[in-house]
């Protein structure tokens, strides 16, 4: 099988985080298929493959498993089969990772190949994570993603920050229900909530703090006593991300002692930043000028990515690959977005190179 072949089967059955079991199965058969035999399952449903050539440390190359709840719009040929969707990329990233995996078969140093389940919930890396540093010594983490931002033929990372930390949190607002015309016996937790939110958007952040969905009361001529925030932190660090929270919660505190709502404060999927280190960097610029690739030093993104997790811990590089081509540009998580697959075999190619000079 070709990572071409691979790509298409994988993108036909899409699987949501920790549920990737036929995603799974068709990996571990094509990898065995091409020669690969140590083969370790970690983190309930993801693949580590190990390459041991000498007592050396390893690099790790990652690619993530999962998909999204999305229903497909390309109609393409290989579309997905369920309600699901590979909206992400990630069946490319596999496929590509595959790809590499072939070429570097014969190549006398120490790889761990890693298939990686729930980027998407944040869990998937930081389990792979702790079983990778228990049980081998780790040069370097490998770890890329398709956008189509930039052209094909365009790579773009940067030292320092690339991806912003990312920590989901949610409000829940209580307060007592009561007639509307005798409002005076209820707790409003809708108007709390709105204090909040009014506080929360007129505070002069210097990250990216915002709600996107809000939910909650009975009917409308009942006081509501129960409200739901759900919002996200982007910053360029978990402890800046910490910092807001806590100030969140001594507002919180405030309207307690004004309205007599009680709340909680709860933290969803969190994403540490990715941290490229600048060797690394240099190391992705040569092998640019090698295959002809065009480099961009970009600015810092407020994509979450959980390879963070590993870049915590490990010396890490993570880049963008460009796949974007004339004016049709969906972006990730699109239900149109469908990077081509003649890119792949030069994502493998490209990271082939990376992992020879690494």
């Amino acid at each position: 099988m070709n990572e071409i072949e691979l790509r298409h089967l994988l993108h036909m059955n899409p699987e949501l985080s920790f549920e990737e079991y036929k995603t799974k199965k068709i990996l571990r058969e094509a990898i065995e298929e091409i020669g690969y035999t140590s083969i370790r399952e970690v983190a309930k449903t993801g693949l580590v493959v190990e390459k041991k050539e000498t007592e050396g440390p390893y690099v790790v190359l990652r690619a993530e498993m999962d998909a999204l709840p999305i229903e497909e719009e390309t109609n393409w040929e290989y579309a997905s089969q369920n309600s699901n969707m590979h909206a992400c990329g990630h069946d490319f990233h596999m496929s590509a990772l595959y790809g590499a995996m072939k070429s570097l078969k014969d190549t006398k140093k120490n790889f761990l190949f890693v298939f990686q389940p729930a980027e998407e919930t944040g869990g998937g890396a930081k389990e792979v994570v702790t079983f990778l540093k228990e049980e081998y010594n780790i040069k370097a983490a490998i770890g890329f993603h398709v956008t189509d931002e930039y052209d094909f033929g365009t790579v773009a990372s940067r030292s320092g920050v690339l991806f912003a930390s990312a920590t989901e949190f949610d409000v829940y607002f209580k307060g007592v229900p009561a007639h509307i015309a005798f409002f005076e016996r209820g707790r409003d937790a809708l108007k709390t909530a709105v204090s909040f939110l009014h506080w929360l958007y007129n505070e002069k952040w210097d990250v990216l703090v915002g709600v996107g969905r809000i939910s909650g009361g009975r009917v409308r001529n009942v006081v509501p006593d129960e409200v739901i925030l759900e919002g996200t932190i982007r910053s360029e660090s978990l402890n800046i991300t910490e910092s807001i929270l806590s100030e969140m919660e001594k507002v919180l505190i405030s309207l307690k002692r004004k309205t007599g709502v009680t709340f909680s404060l709860k933290k969803g999927s969190v994403y540490p930043e990715v941290r490229v280190d600048s060797k690394l960097l240099e190391i992705l610029r040569v092998v640019c000028g090698k295959l002809g690739f065009r480099f961009i030093e970009c600015e810092m993104k407020r994509t979450g990515e959980d390879f963070g997790y590993f870049s915590r811990v490990f010396p890490s590089l993570s880049f963008w690959f460009g796949v974007g081509e004339g004016k049709n540009r969906f972006g990730l998580h699109h239900p149109r977005f469908l990077p081509k697959d003649e890119y792949i075999p030069k994502a493998a190619e490209f990271l082939t190179a990376l992992a020879v000079l690494i």
